[in-house]
């Protein structure tokens, strides 16, 4: 895929990805989504596209989701 094609795509499912966190909805999709990025930007890497920028806002928002997934479960059991 062309450099510029996947950044606008993975920037596109990360604006997504935010705003379901912001809302703190659908949580397990967007732990889903955030690991399909971060198996697309692996592949980039292996062509030698650097993906710096985009990989840290994947790796904290997941970091995120999984944060509220914790939360979230937490909260159900009390």
């Amino acid at each position: 895929m062309e450099k510029d094609r996947l950044i606008a795509k993975l920037t596109e499912d990360l604006n997504l990805c935010e705003g379901y966190l912001k809302k703190e909805a659908r949580l397990d999709l967007v732990l889903r989504i955030l690991e399909e990025l971060m198996n697309e930007i692996e592949e980039a890497k292996k062509e030698n596209m650097p993906m710096y920028d985009i990989e840290e806002r994947v790796r904290i928002l997941y970091h995120r989701a999984s944060a509220l997934v914790t939360l979230n479960g937490e909260k159900a059991r009390k």
